[in-house]
């Protein structure tokens, strides 16, 4: 890539100016000077304020034009109105970034003055982050270009941690609480309105540093879901965990997002099938955003789910045995030998079994802790350690921060404290175990949950194949624009899906011959374009049983089908096989406007109409991917053969669905398709569609 058209020198500045830099540091306009002072910024500081000569040391400039450089950064904190003449300036002078602080943009009625600064922004090659943003700051060479209160202090936590946030409040709190729990960041970036620069690209950018070891997004929504998948894409070449806080679920929660950021926020399920799909690591709120931040800050991985627990107190290791196996983690009984190993450390009314109960007594033994790590780290049982203390004080509480920090530095395995202590007695040791990045937690619950996060890393499903090019004309274009089902299953049978035996008929004869053809019982279903729910319209007899049904049934349907409807086009009856002894499923596409074709696999019935048993990811997908899909449904028993029932035919069932998505994918006209019901006939006996309805694009 072009140096001149990255963002390096936006994170590593020789020069920043601030426009409209105040006097009173304590201000959004001042508090920037204060922090670049404070962090002893290297390159050159710049304030911009007609009022001042100078302010805190700093000369004071009256505009750009009358810098004797041009800067790198330039900072805008001035009032709405004011920035598109900032702007101007920057693009005249050949500035390269700008941070807007300002608001009364595109997150309140200021659609047009936003689109006017971004005109002006690339006129002249200006990159815009914000506005409506509290700024950036690199923790690694110390550059705040922020204003954020959460900068102004001396506890600077320099670690592994990017984190993006599009919301620039909750990005700085939430990255203050996690810096006070011990969690190390490299960066920290809010991107508020993103008429420019995004959460993506931002994104892109961090995670080419080799440095970071866990990219953190908080995500309201996305412009381009190809861009954000190509993202995800690129953070697994690297081997870089995603972990994604993504809000605007509840309806509330959605308009809040567009007022605050003008941002998409999508369709949630789509979001969690992507999220599954990509192997992202999603998280609730701000503890979440401590815990990973906190455990994949550093560069410990996990290589099973077994975790061994040390605890001080036999009930608090019941707990945290509780709340592993509630996250799917596993706490094995330890073997024999390794039994006889750790009672040498613990009193005889102690516990060698997992948990593993020292008792308090494990004070007594300046050595007996420490030897106990050492078992827990060695042991080939063992995959993850899960230390629970209880009030320990004194001496002792510092013998064993100790302890657990000398287990931490020299040990390979995951290691993760939770020690139940008060704030008056404790406040030193967290202290302790926080400067060393010992993962220290507040409950069971929060260690266990962010254990079992390192391992669901490691269990990520590998990436779906890129999206192809589809080679051939797409085949919707010879269909009409509203498709009978007759023609949506051909449509179907033309990309490999099997479909029921059955004829379109123009006349009662007609259909006479097809039933003998197909063999009764058949199904008789009047096509028409403009009755695309014909069960609710009365036009289906299901279960016709002979010639003399057939005659009085024919006519029945053809009635009710211009009583539906006035003029309704009827293109025919459509004469059926009744499919029997199969389970029902049902297979879905809609085209998001984010992220294209979304396929939805489910159980038919109840499982579907009223639990939402519903498996979701985006096209396309293979077959490895369909039958992980089937796995999450409740329903699946019934496919394997719950109760005495045979084993339904779940290969012919993936097959099916891996057809559909390539069909979802070979139409770009397609916008709905609903196959309902597909019967999975018995194991060895295959799957059809027997219904299907198609919604296309206007043509």
């Amino acid at each position: 890539m072009d140096p001149e058209n990255r963002l390096d020198r936006l994170f590593s500045p020789n020069s920043v100016a601030i426009v409209g830099a105040s006097a009173n540091l304590e201000s959004i306009s001042g508090r920037p000077l204060k922090l670049l002072k404070r962090y002893g910024f290297g390159g050159t500081v710049y304030p911009v304020n007609p009022k001042y000569e100078s302010i805190s040391g700093f000369r004071c400039y009256p505009s750009l034009e009358s810098l004797p450089e041009v800067p790198d950064v330039v900072l805008v904190g001035v009032r709405a109105s004011l920035v598109p003449s900032v702007i101007e300036d920057c693009a005249r002078l050949g500035v390269k970034h700008a941070v807007i602080f300002s608001s009364g943009f595109a997150e309140s009625a200021g659609i047009e003055a936003q689109e006017e600064i971004v005109r002006i922004a690339k006129s002249g090659g200006v990159r815009i982050l914000g506005p409506n943003c509290q700024g950036l700051v690199n923790l690694a060479k110390g550059i705040p270009l922020s204003f954020s209160a959460s900068l102004d202090t001396d506890r600077r936590p320099n670690g592994h941690v990017a984190y993006v946030s599009q919301s620039g409040a909750f990005g700085f709190a939430s990255f203050a609480m996690a810096a006070d729990a011990g969690a190390g960041f490299r960066y920290v970036v809010t991107t508020g309105n993103q008429a420019d620069l995004d959460v993506i690209e931002i994104a892109r950018h961090l995670a080419e540093d080799p440095e970071v070891n866990l990219l953190l997004l908080y995500l309201e929504g996305v412009s381009s879901g190809g861009r954000f998948l190509d993202l995800l894409r690129f953070t697994r070449s690297r081997n870089l965990p995603v972990a994604i806080l993504k809000v605007g679920k509840s309806a509330v929660a959605k308009e809040a997002a567009k007022s605050h950021t003008a941002a998409l926020t999508g369709d949630e399920k789509v979001w969690e099938a992507v999220f599954r799909q990509y192997g992202v690591l999603t998280l609730g709120d701000s503890e979440d955003v401590t815990d990973v931040a906190r455990i994949f800050g550093v560069s410990r991985r996990a290589k099973g789910n077994r975790v061994g627990i040390l605890s001080t107190s036999g009930g608090a290791g019941i707990i945290a045995a509780d709340a592993c196996d509630s996250v799917g983690l596993s706490v094995p009984p330890l073997e024999v030998e390794l039994r006889g190993q750790i009672e040498r450390f613990i009193p005889p009314f102690g516990s060698s079994m997992n948990p593993v109960d020292m008792t308090a007594q494990v004070i007594n033994d300046p050595q007996g802790f420490r030897n106990l790590l050492a078992l827990m780290e060695e042991s080939p049982q063992i995959d993850m350690i899960l230390v629970v203390l209880s009030m320990i004080t004194g001496d002792s509480g510092k013998r064993m921060a100790e302890d657990l920090i000398s287990a931490f530095e020299s040990g390979s395995k995951p290691l993760v404290c939770c020690w139940l202590i008060d704030d008056e007695h404790g406040r030193s040791f967290r202290e302790l175990l926080n400067s060393s990045r010992v993962p220290l937690f507040s409950s069971p619950r929060r260690a266990a949950s962010s254990l079992a996060r390192l391992f669901q890393w490691e269990m990520r499903p590998d990436l779906p194949p890129v999206e192809p090019v589809p080679g051939a004309k797409p085949l919707l274009d010879g269909f009409p624009a509203d498709l009978t089902e007759a023609e949506a299953k051909e449509l179907l049978a033309s990309y490999g899906v099997p479909i029921t035996r059955e004829r379109l008929c123009g006349s009662l004869a007609e259909s006479l011959t097809a039933a003998e053809e197909i063999g009764y019982p058949v199904a008789l279903k009047v096509m028409s374009p403009d009755i695309p729910h014909k069960t609710e319209a009365g036009i289906v007899a299901l279960r016709v049983r002979d010639e003399e049904e057939l005659r009085n049934t024919y006519g029945r349907i053809l009635e009710k089908a211009v009583k539906a409807k006035p003029g309704v086009r009827i293109k025919g009856v459509l004469v059926q096989e009744m499919v029997s002894g199969g389970q029902e499923c049902i297979v879905g596409v809609r085209r998001d406007p984010l992220f294209g074709p979304v396929l939805a696999v489910g159980l038919g019935g109840i499982f579907v109409e009223v639990l939402q048993d519903v498996a979701l990811r985006l096209a396309p997908v293979d077959r490895g991917t369909v039958l992980k899909m089937l796995e999450e449904l409740k329903g699946l028993p019934l496919l394997r053969g719950a109760r005495g029932n045979p084993p339904r035919d779940i290969e012919a069932l993936a097959s099916l669905v891996e057809a559909i998505s390539r069909m979802a994918l070979s139409e770009p006209d397609l916008l709905e398709l609903d196959v309902n019901p597909v019967m999975v006939l018995e194991e060895g006996r295959g799957a059809v569609a027997v219904d299907a309805l198609v919604v296309r694009k206007p043509k």
